[in-house]
């Protein structure tokens, strides 16, 4: 996605919604998903993943339990050892776009 930075750059500069486009997307879609129409998907994917942090700040409870059933899920399609990456993948994105302060 790096280098169609430029060429495809259609958020405002303040929309914090670009930093999730731009460094979070490639980290959980492991960019196997870039493909003509990368555009399309990684707006998807981030508004996606805005919408998450929405609903977990509004609604800890819901997301906290949806996550249960989500793990659930996937350890019955998934070796535990696949499931790390989930940890990893978080620890990258607090380090791709560190918060130091909330505004």
């Amino acid at each position: 996605m790096n280098d169609d930075y430029d060429a495809h750059r259609f958020m405002p500069d303040d929309y914090p919604h670009k930093d999730l486009y731009w460094s979070v997307v490639p980290i959980w879609s492991d960019g196997t998903e870039e493909t003509d129409g990368w555009e399309k998907y990684g707006c998807g994917y981030s508004f996606g993943f805005e919408v998450g942090i929405i609903m977990a700040m509004l609604r800890p409870e819901w997301a906290q339990g949806f996550y249960h059933k989500l793990r659930a899920y996937y350890l019955r399609t998934h070796t535990e050892e696949e499931l790390k990456d989930w940890d990893s993948c978080a620890e990258e994105t607090t380090r791709a776009i560190p918060i130091t302060s909330v505004s």
